[in-house]
């Protein structure tokens, strides 16, 4: 048996701190699958944690002042690895049975805030306040035979804070990106377990603390389902998102997170979508060159690289670039990414854009993050301008942007930045009335809108040259309105704001 010693009170802060911040960062990967991972989840996630850990500092120094017990603090321990052991168990039908509720009471826009909020609640808020009682009354027991109470409280708060870098580092660095969300908080409930089996007094739990033990290897070889999905190939999870592959109508889809839109698109039958990806083919045509070298920011499964290959063939190299190696490996597995006209980088799209020495007659930017908010480091005016110094002369920027209407705050906040770079910039919605998809080109040069129909090749894309040379909109650059900067870019804020006016005004 374990001394029951100050000693053994700081691994217990230590262990308790580490437990808090392993599972605070885990309870947003957690809920990414049913409500997203936007500033409003982890805005949820924190406050929750937040409030709970108060709470139990404050009800931890009154329970410690009253039974100073070395064996109630460890119950307390037990209780919340237990209560944190049946989590991943809980989340998936919990967060099914709130998402049908907030949507039937009020509204879709609900589902984000208040779904992820009463899910984060009920799930995490007991367990935390158990672990919040934790550091009083280690200081209040390491009080009992010091006078320096001082220094006790500085050893406790030090080890616990130690335990919370490790906390943070530990699932981000290695356990997530091997095992999973739900194995991970199972691994740090095993770990509450067994230090808390471990520090009582009787043989039999000091027995099942090494037992509880042995389960740990098991968790990285039987894992459970992330999220149960018709149709569904593959899922993972990533160091950036949780991921599914999923058969509908013929078609394969690549889903990020909850899952609410689709970043790919896969027809055997058909290289062409009906969907924004095709308007991205034409834009190769603006250049005058006859061989073109595209950029694409934001790889994912890789259609808008297979349509540019099948269109232009030995006439196009095209290098994209995706920051995350387990979407590559989903879309070389399941979309048949590798064509001879595509390039790989798995790195950073802003970065790899820093450091690239080529120039590239067009540079598409379509990538995304937490499924619909772009990376607000590739909306900025500086960004911008990295980009028009990588372009050739009559070098053509596009990117897709996701807004409700063409006033949103976010669109023009965006073509507002591109215009203050490029003297022409462009808009046009894409795609069908409902769309939510507007497209935004920029150039140092005037575009020959009216002469795309006439130069496009293929009869395949006729039909889409012309909707989208009829469609462009000049965008002149307003000196009164935002410009998003590497200093201030509220891309998130802006979305999720867009987002709640957009259902909450019915529409």
């Amino acid at each position: 048996m374990f001394n029951k010693s100050r000693t053994f009170l700081l691994v217990v802060a230590f262990t308790s701190g580490m437990s808090i911040m392993a599972i605070e960062i885990s309870a947003s990967r957690l809920l990414a699958p049913y409500f997203g991972s936007s500033l409003f989840v982890w805005t949820n996630v924190i406050g929750v944690v937040m409030v709970a850990l108060a709470l139990g500092y404050y009800l931890g120094g009154k329970l410690a002042d009253r039974r100073p017990q070395l064996d109630l603090l460890l119950r307390l321990i037990l209780a919340a690895g237990t209560i944190f052991l049946l989590v991943p168990w809980l989340v998936q039908p919990l967060a099914w049975l709130i998402n049908l509720q907030t949507i039937a009471s009020i509204s879709a826009s609900a589902v984000i805030f208040f779904g992820s909020l009463l899910v984060t609640l009920l799930l995490f808020a007991f367990p935390l306040v158990l672990l919040g009682m934790v550091s009083p009354f280690i200081i209040k027991l390491c009080s009992l035979h010091s006078q320096k109470i001082g220094n006790v409280a500085g050893s406790v708060f030090a080890w616990s804070t130690v335990g919370s870098v490790i906390g943070t580092f530990l699932p981000t660095l290695l356990l997530i990106s091997i095992w999973g969300t739900k194995a991970t908080i199972t691994i740090f409930a095993i770990i509450l377990i067994v230090l808390a089996s471990l520090g009582m007094a009787s043989k039999k739990r000091y027995l099942l603390g090494w037992l509880i033990l042995l389960i740990i290897p098991v968790v990285g070889v039987i894992r459970l389902p992330i999220k149960a999905t018709a149709g569904l190939v593959f899922e993972d999870e990533s160091v950036y998102q949780y991921l599914q592959v999923v058969d509908e109508d013929n078609k394969r889809y690549l889903a990020f997170n909850e899952g609410g839109g689709f970043q790919s698109i896969y027809d055997r039958n058909n290289i062409l979508t009906d969907l924004y990806y095709d308007y991205f083919t034409v834009l190769p045509y603006l250049a005058p060159t006859s061989e073109k070298k595209v950029l694409i920011l934001g790889l994912a499964g890789g259609i808008i690289s297979k349509q540019l290959d099948y269109f232009f063939a030995e006439d196009i190299m095209i290098d994209g670039v995706e920051i995350d190696r387990k979407v590559i490996a989903a879309a070389d597995q399941y979309f048949a990414l590798r064509n001879d006209s595509l390039t790989v980088h798995n790195q950073d799209g802003r970065i790899f854009l820093q450091h690239t020495d080529n120039k590239y007659d067009l540079i598409i930017v379509d990538a995304y993050q937490k499924q619909i908010y772009i990376p607000w480091t590739m909306t900025t005016q500086e960004f911008w301008q990295e980009a028009k110094a990588k372009l050739t002369n009559d070098g053509v920027v596009a990117i897709n942007v996701n807004a409700a209407t063409a006033n949103s705050q976010l669109l023009q906040a965006i073509t507002n930045s591109m215009a203050s770079v490029f003297p022409y910039t462009y808009l046009a919605k894409v795609g069908d009335q409902d769309s939510w998809n507007y497209m935004v080109v920029a150039s140092e040069n005037e575009l020959a809108w009216e002469s795309l129909p006439s130069a496009v090749l293929s009869p395949e894309l006729a039909d889409i040259a012309y909707e989208l040379s009829s469609n462009m909109e000049r965008i002149e650059y307003d000196q009164t309105e935002m410009i998003l900067t590497d200093d201030k870019a509220p891309i998130e804020f802006m979305i999720d704001a867009m987002i709640v006016k957009y259902y909450l005004d019915g529409q």
